[in-house]
């Protein structure tokens, strides 16, 4: 008896990890994304902050940076999902 319980498992177990395996393909573009959209956010404000440290324009280049950084990577979102609904 105790053969069929763990054959049941591995059944379960093997359909439950292809399931999961399924998921994770699928979910591949959004991950993707969202670690383009956190890139281009961080890549921009670092030069606006190397910008204003040369000009001594505190606020602003990190302002600009961070507008163009947020830009770009919504930009990249939005490209991903709208391929994805084709």
């Amino acid at each position: 008896m105790p053969f069929k319980k763990e054959k049941q498992f591995g059944a379960n177990f093997a359909r439950s990890m292809e399931y999961f395996q399924k998921i994770i393909t699928q979910s591949g573009p959004a991950a993707s994304a969202s670690y383009t959209l956190l890139a281009s956010v961080l890549i921009f404000i670092l030069l606006g902050i190397y910008f204003d440290s040369i000009n001594e324009t505190k606020p602003k280049g990190v302002l600009v940076g961070l507008s163009i950084g947020l830009i770009t990577g919504f930009y990249h979102l939005a490209k991903t999902i709208w391929k994805q609904k084709k």
